[in-house]
């Protein structure tokens, strides 16, 4: 992307890190889908289109500048913000605000090229003039049906505008319009065949990906500000996707007291060539020049890696006597052989110097110990389960028995606020306030005291969660919801 290209991002980019910190009365007005005139104006070929609300005095900002009130660092943010905007000459009520309109967009129109086309109704039309002139830039304006349109070069304002479709006329922007909330801070549209052409243009020649992934028909998805914190949605259709995902997650088998997971139902690692695609994409002149040969200093393959996570994985840390505790727990389809796989890695670490590999007895599991000085790694399997930690009381997870992390009361608030349905999948879930503590903590094993600063502007964050409905793999939805107190 040209320096001219990234002047229009830059000041949106702008906006709305101080525009929340500058509301002005509260009013019941708030950018929603994309205006008729705008979806008349961009070409149906554009592959990324983006809604910004910018509008001080919407819902949205007066949302967002009361989530922003909580945190005490808000005005020192907003002061560092305004002098950075001084030392250029640039005020932000005075200048920027003045030439934006109440809604603006930004559409990408080429990827290589980096062509970007700003859309928007400015309060005051000299000031963006003299905004574009100050930055010395060669950017250049167009007013078209009442919007004036911001670009590199004429050349490109004239591609923009002489299109022979539109968006209004296109399916998959219909469709994508269903899919947003009404009222959000950003709003993205993503066109699915140009987002797969440009996949076909960056992926390594002869790594073409195979067939189960199907077609992207389009993506769209919003960011809103809520009364407890902020909601990311995104939604996507396509077609012929194969079955993303098999089986459950391993959620219900993560023990209680964690407060950091990262976990994924299972998947088909042949349906979807993983391992042959990590393998071409590393032996391709584009990206694997000059690259050691992976598979062969670890000792295993790329496949045997994958099959590890095959039957799903659920990575979770929770509190230990001294250091947390980590786990990693897998439901591998071969357990003898995810065990060979982990003792192959094991061995491979032990030939480098510096650690020692011993067997050792935890409960009824006949487990490994890796010895890497400071820090202890230990795996073992049992009942169709196997599970890789730093602590043996990782190993409660491979029982089944005990409180579980479901029934915790931070992870239940957590759902609940996220709004999440009972049938979604969670992929990650944070306790944000326990890893306050435990950054608290583990500055005073450093002999550091966490800066106050740094903890009170911490301390307003409770949770974060993130879910998907995977159900139908050619129409899937994400979601995900930072708690803010």
């Amino acid at each position: 992307m040209t320096m001219r290209s990234r002047l229009l991002l830059t000041l949106l980019a702008g906006a709305l890190l101080v525009l929340p910190g500058c509301g002005g009365s509260s009013s019941t007005t708030s950018a929603g889908s994309v205006a008729a005139e705008v979806a008349g104006l961009v070409p149906a070929s554009t592959p990324i289109l983006i809604s910004i609300e910018t509008d001080p005095d919407s819902d949205q900002w007066q949302q967002a500048d009361a989530l922003l009130g909580r945190f005490p660092g808000r005005q020192r943010l907003l002061d560092e913000v305004g002098k950075g905007l001084a030392e250029e000459g640039v005020d932000f009520r005075g200048d920027i605000l003045p030439a934006l309109g109440d809604e603006t967009y930004v559409a990408v129109l080429d990827f290589e090229e980096g062509e970007v086309v700003g859309l928007t109704k400015p309060r005051d039309e000299q000031k963006l003039t003299e905004l574009l002139r100050e930055s010395e830039s060669d950017a250049v304006t167009r007013q078209v049906d009442g919007w004036t349109l911001i670009a590199d070069s004429e050349e490109v304002l004239d591609r923009f505008e002489n299109a022979s479709e539109k968006l209004e006329d296109a399916d998959w922007f219909d469709a994508a319009q269903g899919r947003v909330e009404e009222s959000a801070l950003v709003t993205f549209y993503a066109n699915g065949v140009a987002i797969n052409d440009a996949l076909t243009e960056v992926a390594p020649a002869g790594c073409d990906l195979p067939e189960a992934y199907g077609k992207l028909e389009y993506a769209a998805g919003t960011l809103v500000a809520e009364d407890d914190g902020l909601r990311v949605r995104v939604a996507a259709e396509g077609e012929g996707v194969e079955d993303l995902v098999r089986g459950e997650s391993l959620l219900s088998q993560i023990p209680a007291g964690a407060f950091a997971y990262l976990g994924s139902p299972g998947f088909d690692t042949t349906q979807f060539s993983l391992g042959a695609q990590l393998r071409c994409a590393l032996d391709s002149e584009d990206l694997g020049a000059g690259l050691p040969d992976v598979e062969r200093q670890l000792g295993v393959s790329f496949d045997d890696l994958f099959e590890l996570f095959a039957g799903g994985y659920g990575l979770y840390v929770r509190s230990g006597t001294i250091i947390p505790e980590v786990t990693l727990l897998l439901a591998p389809e071969e357990e003898a052989r995810a065990v060979a796989t982990l003792d192959e890695l094991a061995e491979k670490v032990t030939a480098l110097g510096g650690a020692k590999l011993e067997r050792r007895q935890i409960g009824e599991t006949d487990a490994r110990e890796l010895n890497l000085g400071p820090v202890t790694i230990l795996y073992g399997a049992g009942d169709g389960k196997v599970v890789v930690s730093t602590g043996a009381a990782g190993f409660d997870a491979l029982s089944g028995e005990g409180a579980k992390l479901e029934d915790d009361a931070g992870f239940r608030d957590a759902r609940e606020a996220a709004g999440m349905g009972d049938s979604d999948d969670v992929f990650a879930y944070f306790d944000l306030s326990q890893l306050v503590e435990l950054a608290d903590q583990l500055a005073g094993l450093a002999d550091q005291d966490l800066p106050p600063e740094v903890r009170s502007n911490l301390e307003p964050l409770t949770s974060f969660l993130a879910w998907g409905d995977l159900s139908d793999p050619n129409d899937v939805e994400f979601g995900a919801f930072l708690g803010i107190r």
